[in-house]
């Protein structure tokens, strides 16, 4: 979902290339065919009867739990625990399409809805129809949680180290967005600097643009980006003066540093939310510099896994196969996502206000990170003094929607001027470069790189050397979107006879959800990564 007020990009109907990365395993590999596929004509196939009937209009793709794909391009019907349709079914190891007209419920491991309508020339590349199916087979698919991104790696002395997760709320076409992520990692003695993007989730990524942002400046000086992700760069760091969340907790040492001590909303806030009151917030004091008329603070975060039980229970989970013509059709108008959009940005993310002395004004707002990797950011807020001369600024969110490591104030700050570096070297986990792919994601086009459940990617940047008494924070700017599968056990249990509609219920449920399962369900998401080859 779009993490701040949504930025509608109109996807045009004509030829998008679309490169697939194929799967290095070799029993994956041998079912890696090529296939153009041409805007598809649905036939209206009408339910068969029973109230568990969904007809799915979109073109679809089943993958088993033996590790075949059964390609949809008309949709499918899905009655009597059964999925009907015009199908190709592909196994692992054959180029050969089987024609597949029935196949149990029971047998899919997930489903996920591809776009039908895009008119795709005869230079585009779609293959390994079959690609993630091994690998989800092997990772137990039906149980698989874990998501929703492209996670971002880099190499630490031969050990990964995670350092972003991009685009997390980009769960369609019109919600692609770019993200902007510091990074820790450092270039080697040569200048060049690796990065691995994999994608270990049931999902299908679509990677439009990679680049990374090299900001120079001098030793002891931070660099972040702002919520719109332009880089600042910031000297003297201090820690909030106070720091009172809605519980009357004070919290300033668990701000204090970032230490992997966290802030969370205090069980007894969680517990007392209701469908009318589902805030919580955080009362901050930050000392402003004289003379200044703006406050650098500094927030150092990542989501909750509330989030997550939201798009899982109550988005697509609760509606089951209906999600697959929400995600694909519903979601490809613009007066849908500008519905989902503006609820979502009402309800989550962070908003900034500050204290005039007689209320809370608004002045900014950070948008969910998502739940994976920690993400820091800067909130520039207009330096409205208090009686002692500092400044009160309130952060409110959904309870429990964040963990906050660090809340940091900055003693000045100025605007930086980063240096683009292109993506220098594309290679898939063969090791082999992969000139087509690298074309995928060098610009922010209409060319895409797809990558399945088990890929990973290493891009190479070139950033050159710098003198010794120099310092630099590389940024990875990411774009693209993603389509998020739906597991057959949503499909079996479905609760709602309707698409999702975004309101406040929803929300609630899965905040009191939430609040029931959150350590198993913490235990879980972060135990069933897909492994990557």
């Amino acid at each position: 979902m779009s993490s701040s007020p949504p930025t509608i990009r109109r996807r045009v109907r004509s030829a998008r290339p679309i490169i697939v990365l194929a799967a290095t395993a070799p029993c994956v590999l041998a079912a890696a065919c090529v296939h153009v596929f041409t805007t598809v004509a649905v036939d209206d196939v009408r339910p068969a009867g029973g109230t568990d009937s969904v007809v799915v209009r979109s073109a679809v793709k089943a993958h088993l739990l033996d590790g075949s794909t059964v390609v949809y391009p008309g949709g499918v019907l899905v009655a009597g625990g059964v999925v009907r349709g015009d199908g190709a079914r592909h196994a692992i190891g054959s180029v050969a399409a089987q024609r597949t007209t029935a196949i149990a419920l029971d047998s899919v491991a997930a489903m996920e809805s591809f776009a039908d309508e895009t008119q795709v020339g005869t230079t585009v590349l779609v293959s390994a129809l079959a690609t993630g199916a091994a690998v989800v087979v092997a990772a137990g698919a039906a149980v698989a949680i874990f998501g929703s991104c492209p996670t971002v790696y880099s190499d630490s002395a031969g050990q990964h180290v995670l350092e972003a997760e991009g685009f997390s709320y980009s769960i369609a076409p019109l919600f692609e967005r770019r993200d902007v992520d510091r990074l820790r990692a450092v270039a080697s003695a040569d200048g060049r600097l690796r990065l691995e993007v994999r994608n270990e989730a049931l999902e299908t990524h679509y990677l439009n643009h990679f680049e990374l942002l090299e900001v120079r400046h001098a030793p002891g000086e931070y660099v972040a980006p702002d919520g719109d992700g332009r880089a600042l760069v910031l000297r003297g760091l201090r820690p909030a003066a106070r720091a009172v969340d809605r519980a009357g907790r004070d919290v300033a040492a668990a701000l204090r540093d970032a230490d992997g001590t966290l802030f969370a909303t205090a069980p007894t806030t969680l517990a007392a939310a209701t469908v009318d009151d589902l805030e919580d917030h955080l009362d901050v004091t930050v000392p402003a510099a004289a003379g200044a008329d703006s406050v650098a603070v500094v927030l150092r975060l990542r989501n909750s896994l509330l989030n997550t039980v939201l798009l899982y229970d109550e988005i697509l989970g609760a509606s089951g196969a209906r999600s697959l013509d929400w995600m694909a059709r519903d979601l490809s108008r613009i007066t849908d996502a500008v519905e989902l959009g503006r609820w979502y940005a009402a309800r989550m993310g962070l908003r900034v206000a500050v204290g005039d002395g007689a209320a809370w004004r608004p002045v900014a707002r950070v948008g969910d990170a998502g739940p994976i990797a920690f993400h820091d950011v800067v909130v520039l807020v207009p330096a409205v003094r208090d009686a002692a001369g500092d400044v009160r600024v309130r952060l409110s969110f959904t309870a429990d929607n964040w963990r906050i490591d660090r809340l940091a104030v900055a003693a000045g700050f100025r605007r930086a001027r980063p240096r683009a570096i292109p993506v220098a070297d594309l290679r898939g986990a063969d090791g082999v470069a992969d000139t087509a792919a690298l074309a995928g994601v060098r610009d922010p086009d209409d060319r895409y790189l797809v990558t399945t459940p088990g890929q990973r990617l290493s891009l190479r940047f070139d950033a050159g050397a710098i003198a010794p008494d120099s310092a630099r924070t590389f940024l990875l700017a990411s774009q693209g979107y993603y389509v998020e599968w739906v597991r057959g056990t949503w499909l079996k249990s479905a609760s709602r006879g309707e698409a999702f509609r975004p309101g406040d219920a929803s929300l609630f449920a899965a905040l009191h959800r939430w609040r029931n399962v959150q350590p198993e369900f913490e235990e879980r998401f972060y135990a069933t990564k897909i492994p990557v080859r």
